[in-house]
């Protein structure tokens, strides 16, 4: 398998091959930032609550770090009143949402396009084998037609080899996001009613 893979990149199929190589750099660079990224979003949540219940109780505004989570709690302590603190925190979960996400959806783009393009390598390595068929000896003809369909299946082989692990790289990412987001929401409502009630 590996052997036909390389031998594919000096094939008729070699210009696909090294685009589904840029394309698994790609996807490789961004699954990686991807997951450093959301290590670092993560903070103890128990933690933030303690340092909320204390701010409430003291009346004060504490201060907060830079995850997405003490963000959307910032812009509510930003506010004196609890209500408009709610409204404060639903519009930086917006922009926290879009800090979690951030070119996620790349992964799942990446891997409909590496396969389409494995397809297409395949089929353009066929036709090239086939056309350099003719005004060949019959006992050429078969070792010709052979080696070029295995060189250019070998581009739909490598492409299911990108598609395959950038799917399961966004579903991974896509996991840790929504549990991320939920965890801020969460968060969000319980400091929200703690503040509502201390101001009552």
């Amino acid at each position: 398998m590996l052997r036909y893979l390389l031998d594919a990149f000096g094939g008729p199929a070699a210009p696909f091959m090294y685009a589904l190589l840029a394309i698994l750099a790609f996807a490789t660079a961004v699954s990686i930032e991807r997951t450093i990224t959301l290590m670092a979003c993560r903070v103890e949540v128990a933690g933030v609550l303690r340092r909320a219940e204390a701010a409430v109780r003291e009346g004060v505004t504490p201060s907060w770090g830079t995850t997405p989570l003490e963000t959307v709690l910032e812009a509510g302590f930003a506010q004196a009143d609890p209500e408009l603190g709610w409204e404060a925190m639903q519009a930086a979960a917006v922009d926290a949402e879009q800090r979690v996400r951030r070119r996620i959806p790349y992964l799942a783009a990446v891997a409909s396009i590496a396969t389409m393009v494995g397809l297409f390598g395949t089929v353009y390595g066929l036709i090239q084998a086939f056309g350099a068929m003719g005004g060949v000896a019959a006992a050429e003809r078969a070792a010709r037609l052979s080696e070029g369909s295995s060189t250019a299946m070998a581009a739909t082989a490598f492409g299911l080899f990108v598609a395959i692990p950038a799917l399961a790289a966004h579903s991974a990412l896509e996991a840790q996001a929504r549990g991320l987001l939920a965890e801020i929401e969460a968060t969000a409502g319980k400091v929200h009613v703690l503040r509502r009630g201390a101001s009552r």
